[in-house]
């Protein structure tokens, strides 16, 4: 085993195989991947590897569309070619006109970013889709690259890939302990030796935090329980005459897809469970959960009821294992907050799908210090300190059970809220405030006019859209009182500070400085005129008073 490499990657499941590859790839060969036992012996294993390119951002689906074109190339590979298969098509069900809007929503994004999705009528899903009954639905949205791969396979064809280019790949060892040096340099301590890295990589899975208490952070990432089963073969997949399309259904929350002749049905409870709150077993590796159908029923009964052919079958096998949540339900790929030299690659809940693409982007920002994308909504650093392990749990139950059903426009679930409050938010509250969330502090959106007003979620202009218009009128014409506690304070200090400010920034900096309550510079002295309270009075921290200024010399 090397004493030394450039990155180490710990973690061997479709996180870290993908971001091992796509190093090699940027040009870096002298990297390491070490895993605790086989790859893909965590959640990659058995995962039910659907691959879609359906984003709830145009980041979100250029990152699938990389994975779906990796993939399809590794299929390809004469040598090694991966179990892929490729354009089986997708439906999203929808029973709401909301949900439809939706749709069209995201047909219009997708279509940014080169990709052609198609929005059907119930007659057309049905046709597409020939197990499926049209009672309560009203279309959904069709995706012709959707698909599944082979999880084992995928990783080591992307593992195979990267040894050919330099990279080493460590098995059956586990990483005891993290050591930072004053250089921000790593040692990397395991079962079988030390390796000095300049930078670590955290794609652990479910162990996420186990790896992260050896570097003294906590991520914001939980694991809920997911069961799905694999049905005995069914007559109706069998005469299909193709592939049956994969189903995903916000109506009943479940999925399903073709496993040879029959069907592979997965499920998103409301009696969901979290795992591992508790601490995990070192021994669970490649193990399952216990099967709990009984905690399934009211959404098989809803499935049963889109695909009455389920009613006629028996179950072949039964899987309940792991998948991670993030406290918002998207990835954590970027730096580690507070460390140096320290990437994560973690809370992939649809890891294969998007594995390809999240390694990809990793690779980017470890090499080059940035990547093609704006990667903010991936950021780990996008929380701060409020993202506690209890309301990451909070997130995720809410998010699974929510799995097929996106945010609409100003829609904030309620899930552990309120996180972050103010002396000011039971005021804003008594005087109608509807509050959003911004990083977990509640703030005040708009003020509804009567007390049962109720804002109705949907991609059209609503009866909130003319109290908003109301209110900008108002400050437009009159004045507008903010709080703006949610906001960062960011202290630039330094003898180049203002230089670089005025660098970073789309307007000048004044050259002037402020001592005293006065506004010093070469030429003149300003001095406030407010006699208002400040952003740092005791009695109201959270209002800046904007006032006028008067030239005193």
């Amino acid at each position: 085993m090397k004493s030394q490499a450039r990155v180490v990657v710990i973690g061997g499941g479709i996180a870290g195989c993908s971001t091992l590859y796509h190093l090699t790839q940027e040009g870096w060969s002298d990297v390491v991947l070490v895993e605790r036992d086989e790859l893909t012996s965590g959640t990659t294993w058995h995962s039910a590897a659907q691959v879609t390119n359906f984003g709830m951002s145009q980041v979100m689906i250029g990152l699938k569309s990389h994975s779906i074109n990796l993939y399809k190339e590794l299929a390809a590979d004469i040598d090694y070619p991966v179990g892929y298969n490729y354009g089986d098509g997708g439906i999203r069900l929808a029973n709401t006109q909301a949900h439809m809007d939706g749709y069209a929503h995201f047909t219009s994004l997708a279509k940014g970013m080169g990709v052609e999705f198609e929005v059907l009528d119930a007659q057309e899903c049905s046709r597409r889709h020939p197990l499926i009954s049209t009672e309560n639905l009203m279309g959904g949205l069709w995706d012709p690259t959707d698909g599944h791969i082979d999880p084992a396979q995928l990783c080591q064809a992307l593992a195979r890939r990267a040894r050919a280019a330099g990279a080493e790949v460590y098995r059956f060892t586990s990483v005891t302990d993290l050591t930072q040096h004053a250089d921000d340099s790593w040692t990397v301590h395991t079962d079988k030796g030390d390796i000095r890295a300049e930078i670590v990589v955290n794609a652990c899975g479910y162990r996420v935090n186990e790896v992260g208490a050896m570097m003294g952070v906590e991520h914001p990432v939980a694991s809920m329980e997911h069961q799905y089963f694999i049905t005995e073969d069914m007559p109706g997949v069998m005469e299909a005459g193709h592939r049956i399309p994969l189903l995903r259904c916000p109506i009943s929350d479940y999925y399903s897809r073709q496993e040879k002749n029959g069907l592979l049905v997965g499920f998103y409870e409301q009696d969901c469970k979290t795992w591992g709150m508790d601490g995990i077993d070192p021994k669970f590796s490649n193990d399952l959960c216990p099967d709990d159908l009984d905690r399934v029923m009211d959404v098989l009964e809803g499935a049963i009821a889109r695909m009455p052919a389920l009613a006629e079958v028996g179950i072949k096998q039964v899987v309940n294992g792991p998948i991670t949540y993030t406290i918002d339900g998207a990835p954590l790929v970027g730096p580690i907050p507070g460390k140096r030299n320290a990437f994560c690659i973690i809370g992939l809940r649809a890891g294969l799908g998007e594995g390809g693409g999240h390694g990809w982007l990793l690779a980017q920002q470890i090499v080059h210090g940035e990547a093609c994308y704006d990667t903010w909504a991936l950021d780990p650093r996008r929380f701060t300190g409020h993202a506690t392990q209890e309301l990451t749990s909070l997130y995720a139950i809410q998010d699974y059970q929510n799995e097929f059903r996106f945010h609409l426009p100003h829609e904030h679930r309620p899930a552990g809220r309120p996180a972050k409050t103010t002396p000011l938010t039971p005021i804003l509250e008594q005087a109608g405030a509807h509050f959003t969330v911004v990083n977990g502090w509640e703030r005040s959106d708009y003020f509804k006019p009567t007390s049962e007003f109720v804002e109705d979620y949907c991609y059209r202009f609503t009866q909130v859209h003319e109290v908003v218009a109301a209110e900008v009128a108002r400050v437009h014409t009159h004045v507008g009182l903010a709080e703006v506690n949610g906001f960062n304070r960011i202290e630039i200090t330094g003898s180049g500070a203002r230089d670089w400010l005025d660098y970073m920034i789309c307007s000048r900096v004044p050259r002037r400085i402020r001592k005293s309550g006065a506004w010093v510079s070469s030429q003149r002295i300003w001095q406030c005129e407010s006699r208002s309270y400040d952003c740092q009075s005791a009695r109201w921290p959270h209002l800046v008073w904007f006032r006028r200024s008067r030239r005193i010399s």
